[in-house]
């Protein structure tokens, strides 16, 4: 018995959230970020989110010596607004109308999953993954990359990854639309930690600690420390070797995790993963000999734009379909992501680069 287009997208709507978990699970920023309760379906007044950015205190403090002192008063506007873009992207893929008729019963239903939603949506979330790692993401470039050294373009005007390679004084790019201490009109505390392993055999494990802690001290109290660490394939194996004969212990979700789910090796509070999409090549200067981002994902948030799953579909992956293709014997399937994910507290994160120096 053939199978029905509208089968094969009930069947898709069935699995699409446990599609969705598993990146968020995949991925160790989504996790995280969902973990904390930072993600939420936005409703924006117009096409972008903003958020407020304090760098100082709103008031001042008079010491009193008699009693006859006059209390400072007034309010210091030390406010900025930043603001973030939920691109919009779909992905579509057809299957042949020839394909459902010739299946037959549940087993060919499995074999056409895998044959075309399961490597879609793991092809889309792969170019997600290269896109925020190192801004090289085929087709997906509006979403945002954490290497300064590229841009990415969430709604028709190009802005600066998120890291910059430099120290927090010489920082002078744009990020979130606000300015970098060194700029001009910069906003104070707007920066990112930075520091350069020379050789990771004579200074690696210390640059790290030195760009962990100073990133840590940042941000509230509540917030905690550093708690993810993603790093370049050569980096990562560098500080595995560097632990030596040291006691490592992998860390991994359940009692039974999937293949894919990844192992992490603690650095201090931090869990230290592989990232496969680090691809130095697209960093230039220090980035180049290696990069490892230093997240506090307490400070990151994530956002979904739609509502209706009929219609605009709710923005997380969600599946669209089947549409069929004029004059072509083709039923589309669509994956919809309309998604922004931002910092509101940078210099509570860090990058370390040249860790795949030996």
């Amino acid at each position: 018995m053939a199978i029905n287009p509208d089968v094969l997208a009930s069947a898709l709507q069935d699995l699409a959230p446990g599609y969705s978990e598993l990146f968020s699970l995949w991925h160790p920023i989504m996790e995280r970020v969902v973990k904390r309760g930072n993600m939420d379906r936005a409703t924006l007044k117009g096409p972008f989110r903003e958020f407020v950015v304090v760098s100082a205190g709103p008031g001042t403090v008079t010491q009193v010596l008699t009693g006859s002192e006059i209390i400072a008063g007034g309010r210091t506007q030390a406010a900025q607004r930043g603001n973030t873009f939920a691109p919009r992207m779909i992905y579509a893929f057809d299957v042949p109308g020839k394909d459902l008729a010739e299946a037959n019963g549940e087993n060919d239903l499995a074999k056409i999953i895998k044959r075309y939603p399961e490597l879609a949506l793991s092809d889309f979330h792969e170019r997600i993954s290269d896109q925020i790692a190192a801004g090289n993401g085929t087709g997906v470039g509006g979403f945002l990359t954490l290497n300064g050294d590229t841009t990415y373009n969430p709604q028709g005007t190009a802005r600066t990854g998120v890291f910059e390679f430099a120290a927090p004084a010489a920082q002078n790019d744009t990020v979130f639309n606000l300015n970098k201490p060194a700029a001009a009109a910069g906003v104070p505390g707007w920066y990112n930690q930075y520091g350069n392993i020379s050789s990771f055999a004579t200074d690696g494990r210390a640059t790290m600690r030195q760009v962990y802690y100073a990133a840590s001290r940042q941000g509230s109290k509540a917030s905690g420390p550093v708690d993810l660490l993603l790093g370049d394939e050569t980096s990562y194996l560098n500080y595995v070797d560097d632990l030596d004969d040291q006691v490592r212990v992998m860390r991994i979700e359940g009692d039974k995790a999937p293949g894919q789910l990844r192992q992490g090796i603690p650095f201090l509070e931090a869990d230290f993963f592989l990232e496969d999409s680090i691809d130095t090549t697209q960093f230039s200067g220090t980035g180049a000999n290696g990069v490892i981002y230093m997240l506090k994902t307490d400070t990151w948030h994530m956002y979904t734009l739609g509502h209706d799953s009929g219609m605009e579909t709710k923005g997380d992956f969600a599946i669209r379909g089947p549409i069929r293709i004029p004059e072509q014997d083709m039923w589309r399937y669509e994956y919809v992501l309309n998604m922004g994910l931002y910092c509101d507290q940078l210099r509570a994160n860090g990058v370390v680069a040249g860790g795949a120096t030996p």
